[in-house]
């Protein structure tokens, strides 16, 4: 059983500006003799974004200023009065480029030098993609980076203490899939999945997708574009899914277009081995369901565990379906 944890309770992003601003300011270096393993530890997260960025952390830090919702920034910290390290903290949610380029440009505006803003995506949740985000100039921090910092520290303060044992916990339930009956999976099970997927697919994105019966976690992948249609692969949990969005805005003309790949697919997977079904009703939105794989895509193992070789083997043929349905 865990302990109570105040990081439980404080699970806003303002809580983790909080930790994060704190934690930097025990780098300043009259703070190495009050407690020198946070010292130490604040040191290895300022070394670990410098890293980052492929830069050079400087010989000494003479300096930590630590600014919270400086011009809307989560966390400003400048070092040195010369290097401008720029937090943007993120938990559950996701951010816009165009606000992490505002918020780079307002602190090269304020007189700093590109090569010495150090801009960090600092991230505890997972999200379905970071390409938006480099773009940006930001580099992702994610939660096993953050953890790799807090485990070299040897102390006992309670608050990182806490704080890194809330992160491990949401990694051990996101690591759940591996090891839970897949009839068991909670929300971050399936979040594990998908993380695994992008991993062995080397294609996809996942997110939620909201719909009047409760939406679901939803991962697509293997986008073919045809005439009149982009056909793709889609899982909705327990679900493997044949869609395709009509090129056209023409409702009208849906009908014919999804009875086209309905029968195509379904055709091919004649052909291939691979058992799919019509789905209870056909949609006429702009990204419609045209099949079914027809069973339990997840494969187990005896104990009921997900089987990641068979799994895996299973959506490389769904993969080759598609594209032979794609050739004609």
């Amino acid at each position: 059983m865990r302990r109570p944890n105040l990081f439980d309770f404080a699970t806003s992003e303002l809580s983790q500006d909080a930790f994060i601003g704190w934690l930097l300011s025990w780098a300043a270096p009259e703070n190495k003799e009050i407690d020198s393993e946070l010292y130490m530890t604040a040191t290895r997260f300022i070394q670990a974004i410098f890293r980052k960025h492929n830069k050079t952390v400087p010989a000494t830090i003479s300096k930590i200023e630590v600014r919270k919702q400086h011009h809307d920034i989560d966390i400003l910290c400048i070092i040195n009065d010369t290097y401008a390290i720029i937090v943007e903290d993120k938990t559950a949610t996701i951010n816009h480029s165009e606000q992490l380029t505002r918020y780079y440009n307002d602190v090269k505006d304020a007189g700093h030098k590109e090569e010495n803003i150090l801009p960090i995506y600092y991230k505890t949740g997972d999200q379905g993609g970071y390409s938006e985000i480099e773009k940006s100039q930001y580099k992702v921090f994610l939660r096993d980076d953050i953890l790799q910092v807090l485990n070299t520290y040897l102390g006992t303060n309670n608050i990182l203490l806490d704080y890194r044992d809330r992160l491990q916990f949401i990694s051990n339930n996101v690591a759940s899939y591996q090891s839970m009956p897949i009839n068991e999976w909670k929300w971050h099970s399936w979040i594990g999945f998908y993380l695994m997927l992008q991993e062995e697919l080397g294609d996809g994105t996942w997110d939620y997708v909201p719909n009047p019966s409760g939406g679901f976690l939803g991962y697509w992948w293997h986008f073919r574009n045809s005439e009149d249609s982009t056909i793709y692969l889609q899982i909705e949990q327990d679900k493997l899914c044949f869609k395709i969005a009509p090129s056209a805005n023409d409702t009208s003309t849906r009908r014919d277009v999804r009875t086209k790949w309905y029968e195509r697919i379904i055709e091919k997977s004649r052909e291939h081995g691979l058992p799919i079904k019509k789905p209870k009703r056909f949609g006429n939105g702009s990204h419609m369901t045209v099949c079914i794989f027809d069973g339990e895509y997840r494969k187990t193992k005896d104990d009921g565990t997900i089987d990641i070789p068979s799994t895996i083997d299973l959506l490389r043929k769904a993969e080759k379906l598609l594209d032979l349905a794609h050739a004609g």
